[in-house]
């Protein structure tokens, strides 16, 4: 099984997606606007269209914000593994 995570942060608490991994991996969850999604997928995992598992967990992790209330617009987002 391999583990990822997606983030999302909004571009008014975030100017990078480096400085949402930051955040994010610092642990601090205070007062920025931001959300994480835990995705798990066996490394067999395939679907049609998608290269990857990489490719997969991001639209999985990605469908999981736009369920919670998320846009793409005004956001950063990454996917971390581990």
């Amino acid at each position: 099984m391999r583990d990822f995570t997606y983030v999302i942060g909004s571009t008014d608490d975030f100017d990078s997606v480096e400085s949402l991994k930051e955040y994010f991996l610092s642990g601090d969850n205070g007062d920025r606007n931001f959300s994480f999604f835990p995705v798990r997928l066996s490394e067999e995992c395939k679907i049609e269209g998608y290269k990857n598992v990489e490719e997969i967990a991001a639209m999985i992790g990605r469908g999981e914000a736009m369920s919670d209330g998320w846009c793409l617009d005004d956001t950063v987002s990454i996917l971390l593994e581990g």
